[in-house]
């Protein structure tokens, strides 16, 4: 694993008390699905059990799941299960 460049988070006070937190670098790729336009599906997988998951136009919101439960998720949605849901 490559370094990381840990911060210190800012809801904690001076002292000893305090939270520190490290991003990990992943390696992301691109969906082959995915145009040259904004709205990007990345994919890493840092480790065998598990699948990141990130919308490029809010790359901080991370989806995190296993390879068995994406897979799952991914035949729901080509079996059409998901092509009723409506937004309330």
């Amino acid at each position: 694993m490559s370094a990381q460049a840990w911060q210190k988070s800012s809801y904690s006070q001076e002292g000893s008390a305090c939270l520190y937190v490290a991003r990990v670098p992943d390696d992301w790729h691109k969906s082959s699905f995915s145009a040259e336009a904004a709205n990007c599906l990345n994919v890493a997988a840092p480790a065998p059990e598990a699948i990141k998951i990130r919308e490029s136009d809010d790359p901080d919101v991370i989806l995190t799941t296993t390879p068995a439960t994406l897979g799952v998720f991914i035949r729901a949605a080509k079996s059409g299960r998901f092509d009723n849901l409506v937004n309330s």
